[in-house]
């Protein structure tokens, strides 16, 4: 049910409260990964190099009169990308506008949980694109007893060693593409487990007073962004009872090269590809942005708060990436 007629009106004693439920903005970590490139139109293809072309020794010695020794370097089939339109509205009719009490910023209220929408469903699309086995260059997986060939032992399990798994999986990227990789993804329980760790508080017990944070556990690693994965989202259609859990594999992590800024020859693991579509018209050159749109709805006697965004979340580089599939022990269950 939609909070209507008489529900908007409240007891004036509770006038200066009321109680909401979100996720936090820096819960969600699909947009701040990747580079954001922008595009001209809506669909189209992006180059690959072929990697090998750019680590064989090929000169030679030059001998007087003679030709030197040439090559070059060729491309992959294309990348292909479409910038499918992703949207939201939320409708306010004229008899709540008209009956509602102060408390109540209806066009806000609309406007933040229609921005909550596309967060979510961005962040849903992230992780079913990203954040799994199967995807990236080597997929390592978590054990509780003594690890074999491509395990480590989970990080809340005693006799782990989380930074020497780490070391050696950005070790996997560097062998395979020359590239460090510089940002670990991890869900908030991992982070958890990682900041209370003996490996990482012997680092700093010495030195450091108070709380580990990101930034010292960003250093400890060795990598320039460590982002943690905090949102949440409920998997249960509307009118039925709440049942909320992390977007992203609460059991997970993710070691990937992130490219600072789009590139064509530097490689990233992925890339959020957005579209500003023209306005159709409008002035020339003019772009409708991704944004939130209000307007009427003269027949229907209201008005319409409408999120839209016109994005494709790809894959470029998978042999730049590791997956840690249960980095701690997936038996370890928390109800709600």
């Amino acid at each position: 049910m939609q909070p209507t007629g008489r529900d908007l009106y409240i007891e004036r004693l509770l006038s200066q409260v009321s109680i909401g439920y979100m996720n936090a903005i820096t819960s969600y970590i699909a947009d701040r990964v990747f580079p954001v490139v922008p595009v001209d139109i809506q669909a189209g293809k992006y180059a690959k190099y072929r990697k090998s072309d750019w680590f064989r020794d090929e000169a030679q010695i030059r001998a007087p009169l003679t030709e030197s020794v040439g090559g070059g370097f060729e491309l992959e089939t294309p990348g292909t990308y479409f910038c499918d339109e992703w949207s939201y509205h939320k409708d306010i009719a004229d008899e709540d506008m008209a009956n509602k009490d102060e408390i109540f910023e209806l066009e806000d209220d609309a406007t933040e949980f229609v921005v909550d929408k596309l967060r979510m469903r961005r962040e849903r699309l992230w992780s079913s694109t990203y954040f799994k086995t199967g995807v990236w260059g080597k997929d390592l997986s978590g054990q509780t007893d003594t690890p074999g060939t491509d395990e480590f032992k989970c990080w809340d399990v005693s006799g782990s060693t989380p930074i020497e798994d780490i070391a050696d999986a950005a070790t996997i990227v560097k062998m395979k593409t020359g590239i460090n990789p510089n940002t670990l993804v991890v869900s908030e329980r991992v982070h958890k487990a990682l900041k209370n760790h003996s490996d990482i508080l012997d680092r700093y017990k010495y030195t450091q007073a108070g709380i580990i944070t990101s930034e010292l556990i960003a250093k400890v690693l060795e990598i320039d962004r460590y982002m943690i994965a905090e949102a949440v989202y409920d998997s249960v259609q509307e009118g039925g009872t709440p049942s909320l859990s992390y977007i992203l594999d609460q059991y997970g992590a993710m070691l990937v090269y992130s490219a600072p800024r789009p590139s064509r020859r530097r490689p990233s693991g992925g890339y959020t590809l957005r579209w500003n579509r023209p306005v159709i018209g409008g002035r020339e050159g003019e772009r409708l942005e991704s944004t939130v749109r209000r307007f009427r709805l003269d027949r229907e006697g209201g008005i319409r708060i409408e999120g839209s965004i016109y994005e494709d979340v790809k894959l470029v580089a998978a042999d730049v990436g590791v997956f840690f599939k249960d980095a701690i022990a997936a038996g370890r269950t928390i109800e709600s």
